[in-house]
């Protein structure tokens, strides 16, 4: 899939989560079938079962932060970002993700984010490590936020937005660096950061 350009033809949003949702999807994919459903879990697995090509979710809001239903969605590991983008409401600014079944294979023309989800071992500093692993290797880290494992009693997994090309010799060596100190890594997708 391209990173600067999608073309999909039926895309999934939950409105009644929140109306926005359905402008922000018009607004970014404006020359697709729009097909609302009535919870994230169903917009989510529209795609993963290929009755929509993509769908827009919100994952953070500027009132009131990370949209945790969403965010645990990404673990699941089934669907890719393929695109980010800010909808305004009001006094509020939400980030969406365009989810699809497939990831963008190259570095994007405009700019190189990319989100992954990783877990480490409970034992001192092993997250240092982590994050030791991405700045290391030339990767700033634009938000870091954990979210509790529903299989294990206090474990958690960490989500990590970094800038940069993860295609890069940099950015395989930091992967490298990672599966090393890291319990688990999900590759969670690639996207233009503009």
């Amino acid at each position: 899939m391209g990173t600067n350009e999608l073309k999909l033809n039926k895309v999934a949003y939950c409105a009644g989560m929140d109306p926005e949702d359905y402008k922000a999807t018009c607004f970014v994919t404006p020359d697709s079938s729009h097909i609302d459903y009535q919870n994230y879990d169903k917009t989510y697995e529209a795609v993963v079962s290929g009755e929509c090509d993509a769908c827009v979710l919100p994952f953070e809001r500027s009132r009131s932060g990370k949209v945790n239903h969403v965010m645990d969605l990404f673990y699941q590991g089934d669907l890719s970002i393929v695109k980010v983008f800010k909808w305004t409401s009001g006094d509020e600014v939400v980030r969406y993700a365009v989810l699809a079944r497939d990831e963008n294979e190259s570095s994007c023309e405009d700019g190189n984010r990319f989100m992954m989800i990783f877990t480490v071992l409970n034992v001192q500093g092993s997250l240092v490590k982590a994050i030791n692993a991405i700045s290391s290797n030339g990767f700033n880290i634009r938000f870091l936020h954990t979210r509790p494992l529903r299989t294990e009693e206090w474990g958690y997994f960490f989500y990590v937005e970094c800038d940069g090309d993860d295609t890069s010799a940099e950015g395989q060596k930091m992967l490298a660096d990672l599966k090393d100190v890291c319990e688990t890594l999900k590759f969670v997708g690639r996207y233009p950061s503009k």
